[in-house]
């Protein structure tokens, strides 16, 4: 009779306790993930992972016996803490992202128990399986293996979702938005909180676990565990939707309020100019009968003539674009960029042809917003430069402005724009009034840059 090889307790241990860190580490990474796009400091994303192991190694050494969900929820405060302590601004945002993780850890572990229980059913069919020897051991490691490969691959599909659900990841949250979120958040977490009192019960009354005896308990678990799941999307979904169409509006107030803004200064300048216009038509008069009181004295001529010149020069300089809106705004773009000290080149030409139907205001709202970004960029830099220029190229009209940086954009991939760092109200929204400007004339906008400049190209489609 051959004597089977029973495994030492010693690699059984260890097999366990291997898994048991594996299932930390992966955890950590995958909380860090989640939360990393929310946080404007990301040492404070590297800091949740750290946490997060650092706790349970903790539970794992800790010879006390805690109870999963309240495991989870001392987690879950200590994750908050730990994004909250170090910047301590939006917190409800912060808050709604413990709660999250909170959720997830129940959640996509549901889906992994169940498919462990199906391969442990199948592994049972083997020889040699339900004994100590290599080949339960063999068994246990593969099973080990598939419960780690499992949480990976239901993690890694619930952030994902998350991820790709939830758009505006640095925008605030109000409290009244974290209310409405973790309302059915927490309905969520009270199933659990139920399934667990109902095992806890029956596990008192009867010393069995309630899967022993009744096999439909793990399907009816799973299937909540999926409703939570499509209801925490789902609620975020609805949140979204909800602030894209607030940010549909604002961007819509700002660029009408600009708009306004715009039409009014121009009309203020225009009748500056009308009267400067005045005055020169009469000077030119009073020259003119100088000019015959001089008679032959060439020295009072010269004089007069000089008095002359300087009359014909408009106020706008050299500035001559085809239009006398867009003369005025480029002009006090040049004096804003000449005040701080930047280069400014500008070579831009109204379109002034047939099948060109542009409204003025438009181009000057692009213009105004574009030159507006590329001094702010440019007055970053200890030399900043500004190039403004148009063309028209088959049946598109092409405005390009260059600046200088001094360090290159991080650009929000949900929509191709640079994220803005700034707060204020109206703050942000210039590329996006170009671009919504630009489309009205099925046009678009073109982002390019390197280290040291930020390009912005514009077309326009003539009729």
């Amino acid at each position: 009779m051959v004597k089977r090889m029973i495994i030492p307790d010693f690699y059984w241990n260890l097999l366990s306790q291997t898994a048991n860190v594996l299932h930390i580490f992966v955890g950590a990474y995958f909380y860090y993930r989640l939360v990393f796009p929310f946080l404007p400091k990301k040492r404070s994303s590297i800091w949740v992972g750290l946490v997060y192991i650092t706790v349970l190694m903790i539970f794992f050494i800790a010879p006390v016996d805690i109870n999963g969900s309240v495991g989870d929820a001392i987690v879950s405060a200590v994750i908050f803490a730990t994004m909250y302590f170090p910047d301590k601004k939006d917190i409800w945002k912060k808050l709604f992202l413990a709660v999250t993780v909170y959720l997830t850890e129940w959640i996509t572990w549901g889906p992994v128990s169940f498919l462990l229980d199906i391969f442990t059913k199948i592994l049972l069919y083997i020889p040699g399986t339900a004994g100590e020897g290599y080949v339960s051991f063999a068994a246990t490691a593969a099973l080990e293996m598939l419960s780690i490969i499992f949480e990976v691959l239901s993690k890694f599909v619930f952030i994902k979702l998350f991820h790709k659900i939830y758009i505006y990841k640095d925008e605030p949250m109000t409290k009244a938005e974290a209310i409405f979120i973790l309302v059915p958040f927490i309905s969520f977490a009270s199933g659990r909180w139920v399934f667990r009192y109902f095992i806890d019960v029956y596990a008192m009354d009867v010393k069995q676990y309630l899967w022993v005896n009744h096999r439909g308990y793990d399907i009816i678990l799973l299937v909540y565990q999926f409703m939570a799941f499509a209801g925490m999307l789902t609620v975020i979904k609805v949140y979204q939707d909800i602030k894209a169409a607030k940010r549909q509006e604002k961007e819509e107030a700002v660029l009408l309020r600009q708009a306004e803004d715009m039409e009014r200064h121009i009309n203020e300048v225009e009748e500056l100019y009308k009267d400067i216009r005045g005055l020169k038509h009469d000077m030119r008069n009073h020259v003119t009968v100088l000019e015959k009181l001089c008679g032959e004295n060439e020295e009072a001529l010269s004089y007069v003539e000089r008095l002359k010149d300087s009359i014909d020069e408009t106020a706008l300089g050299d500035i001559k674009s085809g239009n006398p809106i867009t003369d005025i705004i480029l002009k006090e773009k040049q004096k804003a960029a000449d005040d701080l000290g930047i280069g400014c080149s500008l070579d831009f030409r109204y379109p002034n042809v047939d099948n060109a139907e542009f409204n003025v205001f438009d181009i000057s709202i692009i213009i105004n917003n574009a030159l507006d970004n590329a001094i702010e960029g440019a007055s970053e830099c200890e030399k900043g430069h500004v190039y403004f220029s148009s063309f028209l190229k088959n049946n598109a009209y092409i405005l390009e402005i260059r600046n200088s940086i001094a360090y290159k954009r991080i650009i929000d991939e949900r929509c191709g724009l640079p994220v803005s760092t700034k707060q204020e109200s109206g703050h942000g929204f210039g590329l996006f009034n170009i671009r919504k400007t630009s489309q009205k004339y099925r046009g678009d906008i073109e982002i390019e840059q390197s280290d040291d400049e930020f390009i912005l190209t514009v077309m326009l489609m003539m009729q």
